[in-house]
């Protein structure tokens, strides 16, 4: 790494900011931080490039899979500005794909001081208190979600599922419906909406959405 780091010393393009982004790219987190500080050292790298680099190499790395990466990356975003809202939600997000609630919420709580108007930071909010049981906080995240875009489909879907999960079926049914007429096609709201009703004892009812279920699968639905 010392070796790779001194030749780009000698040989980096002042002007070739692009050529950074695209050695990252290729080389992922093996060469970010190294390449970083070696673009520094000869151009004095301003903060909001070496922002654009992390963000890129952490959206290239979640794309391929790598959340471990991502995760390394946008953390260094907050170094430089603990208050980037882009880089709060891409984090709260990768940390909900790795199974890490507690640590999504820290970052999703975050943005949403910085920003509440966007639907989908509650929605992912709601889903990280959902993981760890905290039901009363999901639901009133799903509702602001709701409140914030009322054909937010997704959202309608996962309140049922917290109503579901205290027993509520009456509300997870009303969140499935509501779900279900804003997309008709959603198998899973279909499939819930009938556990709801099996858990309500009505068992023709609950057969009718499976019924709905089978017959959108087997139309290539997903």
């Amino acid at each position: 790494m010392k070796d790779t780091i001194k030749k780009m010393k000698l040989n980096v393009d002042l002007s070739g900011f692009k050529i950074v982004a695209k050695t990252v790219f290729t080389n992922g987190k093996r060469l970010l931080d190294g390449m970083i500080d070696a673009y520094n050292n000869v151009t004095q790298l301003n903060p909001a490039d070496a922002i654009d680099i992390y963000i890129a190499a952490g959206d290239k790395m979640r794309q391929n899979g790598d959340y471990e990466g991502a995760i390394r990356s946008y953390k260094k975003v907050l170094e430089v500005d603990s208050t980037h809202l882009e880089t709060l939600m891409k984090l709260g997000k990768a940390y909900v794909s790795v199974g890490l609630p507690n640590e999504a919420i820290e970052m999703l709580s975050r943005a949403a001081v910085l920003n509440r108007s966007d639907a989908q930071c509650f929605y992912h909010l709601g889903s990280s208190y959902y993981m760890i049981d905290e039901y009363a906080k999901a639901v009133t995240s799903f509702n602001e979600s709701i409140k914030l875009d009322p054909s937010f489909a997704e959202a309608y879907y996962k309140l049922g599922l917290v109503h579901d999960s205290l027993s509520e079926f009456d509300k997870s049914i009303e969140a499935y419906q509501h779900a279900i007429s804003l997309n008709p096609n959603f198998i899973k709201a279909y499939q819930s909406i009938g556990l709801a009703y099996e858990g309500r004892g009505q068992r023709e009812e609950a057969l009718k959405y499976f019924k709905k279920a089978l017959e959108l699968e087997g139309k290539g639905f997903k």
